[in-house]
């Protein structure tokens, strides 16, 4: 078809480039990037009108070495019939500004906007003319759409806001495998590494989505969080967990193995769900001998067994989100964890060979007090365990810790401006914002400044490349604190 074909459609997704500073994590959403990886979000959707017979084609910004100037300038002579921009709250002052730009030089295009920040306050969105925003999840959405003409699960404006009914539900198996052929994407999909991997190239994948487990602070994937939001805003229950079976699992795996990658990491809110489906899962991607990691609670890393598993089939690094090794602060936060589950978690991963890496945040609750922050420290350094990451506790936006502390005065900055990194968006009477930040500063001093943390870490590593990217990575995280 010519581009003046009136039936011609052709969609480009769209990775714009960051306007300076610290980027905006997509895919997790609500962190700024350490090192880029692929976004789902869109990957998902890419792959739909793909197998649907849609041209498609996809600009990852990042990767392609483009400013705010050149991407204005590609964008202008660029023939797509519709662009497609996945957004979270933190890359939203960004996306508005790349929305109008596409707006104001294409706007014989179509603009369309998915993410969890689209579906907590699409009127924002729709205050750039012309543009429409998916509620909840994508796949249901963007296809019915484009290829069927239904507009549920969308918002648009018609001189007012116009919420049409939730789009249709697309159970995880029926999901489309992310195409990583496709050559729109392929170029960049192999420029990706992990620094926890000595292998490569480096891809991401999902076995599941969304999570059973109440914490109250909580800020799912992003993916997650849109379905989250959009129950909220009907008034329904939280979504229960979709769950891919192993062999769905096990197919994504292998194909990737195909492919030449050689190193993955699942990036479920929680990977690891009834012990029958994870051991089935490691018994099928053993023979691929690839390298991978994921996310687990701590509780279900205390099954030996379990654990062994993952091991043999080639997991070598586990994410646990702690979140503080004071009990008191764990019942606040309605974690349903026992501290005396996470040293035993770690235990067993390091006799099996795993790196475990724990996620610490402080300020979570009115219980945490600086001696709770400390002790947390403490304890983290009586462990056999290198890798933890502190952060502060940030309110976002849509959640049940949002409304606590925006309801109590404890939240002290109701803009988007937040950095889970550095910066304190609450306070208490006795830890305000600036001592927790502070003390942020003195968890990562006090824990990694230790003969024994560098003598393993230049131990682990294997070339000088490895220690280029953990001095990027150091130096990241660093400036943020």
């Amino acid at each position: 078809m010519s581009p003046s074909d009136p039936h011609r459609q052709k969609v480009t997704f769209l990775e714009p480039p960051s306007a300076g500073g610290a980027v905006p994590e997509r895919f997790a959403g609500c962190s700024y990037e350490l090192y880029h990886f692929p976004d789902l979000a869109n990957l998902f959707p890419f792959t739909q009108l793909h197998r649907a017979g849609v041209e498609v084609a996809y600009i990852d910004a990042m990767l392609e070495g483009m400013s705010p100037t050149s991407f204005r300038a590609w964008i202008a002579r660029d023939d797509s019939t519709h662009y497609v921009l996945h957004s979270v709250i933190l890359s939203k002052p960004l996306d508005l500004g790349v929305l109008g730009s596409i707006r104001a030089l294409r706007p014989e295009a179509e603009v369309i906007v998915h993410g969890p920040e689209p579906t907590r306050v699409p009127e924002e969105y729709l205050a750039v003319d012309g543009v429409k925003a998916i509620r909840g999840e994508v796949e249901g959405a963007l296809p019915g759409y484009l290829v069927e003409g239904c507009l549920d699960g969308f918002s648009w404006r018609n001189g007012t806001a116009r919420h049409e009914p939730v789009g249709r539900d697309v159970p995880f198996d029926d999901l489309p495998i992310p195409d990583r052929e496709h050559p729109a994407v392929a170029r960049y999909l192999r420029q990706h590494r992990n620094p926890k991997f000595r292998t490569g190239p480096y891809t991401i994948l999902l076995a599941s989505r969304g999570c059973a487990f109440r914490c109250n602070f909580c800020v799912p994937i992003a993916i997650s969080f849109a379905r989250e939001l959009e129950a909220s805003r009907l008034g329904a229950a939280k979504p229960g967990v979709k769950v891919g079976s192993p062999a769905r699992v096990i197919e994504e795996m292998t194909y990737l193995h195909r492919l030449g990658f050689r190193s993955t990491m699942f990036m479920d809110d929680q990977f690891l769900w009834a012990k029958k489906r994870t051991l089935e899962i490691c018994q099928g991607v053993a023979p691929l001998k690839m390298e991978w990691g994921c996310l687990s609670r701590a509780d279900f890393l205390t099954d030996e067994e379990v654990v062994r598993a993952l091991a043999d089939a080639g997991c070598r690094s586990v994410d646990i989100g702690v979140e503080s090794l004071d009990q008191g602060v764990l019942d606040a936060i309605e974690k349903d964890l026992k501290v005396a589950d996470v040293p035993v978690a770690v235990a067993n991963l390091r006799r099996s060979g795993i790196e475990p890496k724990l996620n610490i945040m402080f300020g979570t609750t009115p219980r945490e007090t600086e001696d709770t922050i400390r002790g947390t420290v403490e304890a983290l350094r009586g462990m056999d365990v290198d890798r933890v990451m502190f952060t502060i506790a940030t309110p976002f936006k849509g959640t049940a810790f949002y409304d606590r502390a925006k309801a109590d005065g404890t939240l002290l900055d109701d803009t988007d401006s937040i950095n889970p990194m550095g910066k304190a968006v609450i306070g208490y009477p006795h830890l305000p914002p600036q001592r927790l930040e502070e003390l942020g500063r003195w968890a990562y001093r006090r824990f990694y400044m230790r003969p024994r943390i560098a003598w393993r870490r230049l131990k682990s590593m294997r070339t000088p490349g490895d220690l280029f990217r953990d001095a990027k990575i150091a130096a990241k995280v660093l400036l943020r604190v």
